[in-house]
């Protein structure tokens, strides 16, 4: 690190016991937030701000900084002079406070004239304070505004944080700062890697922070140490001739669990190997931080071997790796077991369990999820035709025993092998329906997979439908960041499923049939606000969805804000893309002009009363024949299945509404031709507004 002579340097070290490494990155990123606006709110001027973290360590450090904040002078204007000072001279109350609040004198107020008004008013000059002052205050409020539900206080007053502080460190360029936080230990003293100087060393410039650090074997670069760990990872693939698969999230996880990070490798009983790989790879990965090796390229031979990282390079390696395999085997061992217990005992009978486990409190048991899913899925599979790719009996037989694993000894232990136990568990019963059990999970992420089974999508589809309908109706709605039900996803996922089956499917209806199936299966209704709110949930999930699909939110809008009761994706995708293809043409801007224009007129009108008897203008006959033409068109095709027709019939008919605006009078002194004139216009906004509103283009 190079240092400027001419401009100072300042280190913030927060020194903690070990920072769990979940929480590590967020807290380092709190902290550099924090500093970097207290800094500039007390307007101190530097050149780079850099965070770095360590699971015993939290650092700021800040470059290029002036010794001194610079002296400044601003003009300052404060209340009207009549309520401030009295013709005497006397300061009245709001006077007074501007002075107080202002540090100045009353020999400092002027008279300030603006708009006729008079307001006292003064040049407010600031010394600049010294710069070490201003960051000690800085440190300290930085600090005191991290956040974290798991915080917990260690001491006697209010302080909390995720774990003891054992020292602040400051030092700007070679003076060490004092800074008192709730009888935190503040002392000159920096520490090394815990198992090679845990007595610490004085340090007494900028430079030797970081070389101190770096001889002592702490790597505080979070992004080095993920480097160091993908190096070292792959140098043993090339070894052993293996293959491992970098996980981002556990490679991000391990990064933050030491200081100086040593790969190692390590092998359990090829035993192991005769339970399902995911078994294996959850007991790894989750539970124990683990990389898993495998034999091929394509990742479906496991090995035997395991690589983790352990926390120093002064332990005996045999000895850490010794310790690493018995810590695995026990849990290796636990899991053989379970899936043993499970296998004997069969899926059928396991599944027996679900009539006395709670899905959601007030919305019964796993077996009510069951059968209220396969009435959703047998109404879905209706809507979209697919009786002939699915049997009932193999759609009632799947949405029986989906849920079957969640009361298997297996899962009970992992939850994150749910489907995927039920699969191996119904394999040899029916592999398409094991297949089934698997998929109906998909998506479980924004990026994740979908499922490819005809059934497992139906049933994937009913059961996010289900919880979210099951949420809304008790009143668990998703506030905030929170959302213990995961209704954002479930939702995303419906979307997901919806768009590439390519069918027309109104996921309102279907959302009404599971509120209704509901009502049925627990005996209780269900308010229309709780329904609404469901509703209006999912619309936004569709918005957000096609928002992040890149679609200029005025043309998603001018899809979406319609005078309709269905949300159909397949529909809404195709008149997305069919006005995002016409977008800016001179016609569809003619037809957004005239309509904005009818809009006006029509206002709030609702009455759809035309008397033809009165239509003796040519114009307004041609406008109503116009109508009549389209109302006929909405009526023989389907919205849905013919948006191309549909919308080039609705542009058709901006060049009569134009005549009919130029050469006829809406607002005619006679009331009953007025109001004629008026309700044929709301009777082409209305059916237009089925399809698109061209007022948000």
């Amino acid at each position: 690190m190079k240092q400027n002579r001419k401009l100072s340097n300042f280190i913030l070290e927060v020194f903690v016991e070990e920072i769990p490494a979940r929480l590590v990155n967020d807290l380092s990123n709190q902290l550099r937030d924090n500093f970097k606006k207290e800094v500039e709110n007390q307007s101190i001027p530097y050149t780079s701000l850099r965070s770095f973290s360590t699971p015993r360590r939290l650092i700021i450090v800040l470059e290029g900084l002036s010794k001194k904040q610079k002296d400044s002078e601003k003009f300052v204007i404060g209340p009207p002079r009549k309520i401030s000072i009295t013709e005497k001279g006397e300061l009245l109350r709001p006077g007074s406070a501007f002075i107080e609040k202002n540090n100045i004198t009353k020999d400092d107020i002027e008279i300030f004239k603006k708009d006729n008004s008079e307001f006292i008013a003064a040049n407010i000059k600031t010394i600049g304070q010294e710069t070490p002052t201003l960051l000690t205050k800085a440190s300290s409020e930085a600090i005191n505004k991290i956040k974290n539900k798991k915080f917990m206080k260690w001491g006697s007053d209010n302080f909390q944080f995720i774990r003891p502080i054992k020292n602040l460190f400051l030092l700007f360029d070679s003076k060490f700062l004092n800074l008192e936080i709730s009888n935190i230990k503040n002392e000159n003293r920096v520490y090394g890697h815990r198992f090679h100087d845990n007595k610490g060393k004085k340090v007494l410039s900028f430079i030797e922070y970081f070389k101190y650090l770096k001889k002592n074997f702490v790597e505080i670069d979070f992004n080095e140490r993920r480097t160091i760990i993908h190096n070292e990872i792959l140098e043993i693939e090339k070894k052993l001739g293996v293959f491992i698969p970098i996980d981002k999230e556990l490679l991000d996880h391990v990064a933050n669990l030491t200081e100086n990070p040593n790969v190692l490798c390590g092998s359990f009983d090829e035993k192991f190997l005769e339970v399902p790989k995911e078994v294996n790879i959850s007991v790894m990965k989750n539970h124990q931080k683990y990389f898993p090796v495998f034999k091929d390229k394509e990742l479906k031979k496991l090995d035997s071997k395991f690589v983790f990282i352990a926390g120093s390079t002064f332990l005996d390696k045999k000895t850490v790796v010794s310790g690493n395999e018995k810590v695995i085997r026990a849990r290796l061992d636990d899991a053989k077991f379970f899936y043993n217990e499970d296998s004997n005992s069969g899926l059928l009978n396991i599944q027996k369990k679900l009539d006395s486990t709670t899905f959601i409190a007030g919305a019964g048991t796993y077996e009510d999820k069951s059968h209220r899913v396969h009435q959703i899925s047998r109404e879905l599979v209706k809507r979209l035709g697919l009786g002939k790719v699915m049997t009932g009996k193999d759609l009632e037989t799947a949405c029986k025993i989906i849920k079957a694993d969640l009361c298997s000894q297996m899962v009970f232990e992992f939850p994150e092998l749910q489907g995927i136990m039920g699969r191996y568990y119904f394999q040899k019963q029916n592999p398409n329906i094991a297949e089934i059990i698997q998929q109906h999970y998909l998506p479980k992420g924004r990026n994740d997979k979908l499922p490819d089974n005809p059934i497992a999508m139906v049933i994937s589809i009913a059961d996010k439908l289900d919880t979210l309908t099951c949420c809304f109706s008790l009143g668990l709605i998703p506030t905030g960041s929170s959302d213990p039900y995961g209704l954002r996803r479930n939702s995303i996922g419906i979307i997901r499923i919806a768009e590439s089956l390519d069918k027309n499917l109104d996921l309102l209806d279907i959302l009404s049939s599971s509120v209704d199936c509901f009502e049925v299966n627990i005996n209780k209704k269900v308010g229309e606000d709780s329904k609404n709110k469901a509703i209006e949930f999912l619309i936004d999930r569709v918005k957000n969805y096609f928002s992040d699909m890149s679609y200029q939110s005025n043309i998603i809008n001018s899809v979406m804000n319609i005078d309709s009761t269905v949300l159909d994706i397949k529909s809404i995708k195709d008149r997305l893309n069919l006005i995002d293809k016409l977008n800016k043409e001179e016609r569809l801007t003619s037809a957004i002009e005239a309509y904005k224009r009818l809009k006006n007129i029509v206002k709030e009108n609702t009455d759809l009363k035309i008397n033809t008897k009165l239509l003796t203008n040519p114009f307004e006959l041609s406008l109503y024949k116009r109508y009549l033409s389209i109302k006929e068109l909405f009526g023989s095709q389907p919205i849905a299945k013919s948006p191309t027709i549909i919308l080039n019939a609705i542009i058709e008919t901006a060049p009569d509404l134009g005549k009919f605006f130029e050469n006829v009078l809406v607002m005619d002194e006679n009331i009953k031709v007025r109001q004629n004139r008026i309700n044929l216009l709301t009777n082409i906004k209305k059916i237009i507004s089925r399809f698109i509103n061209l007022s948000e283009i």
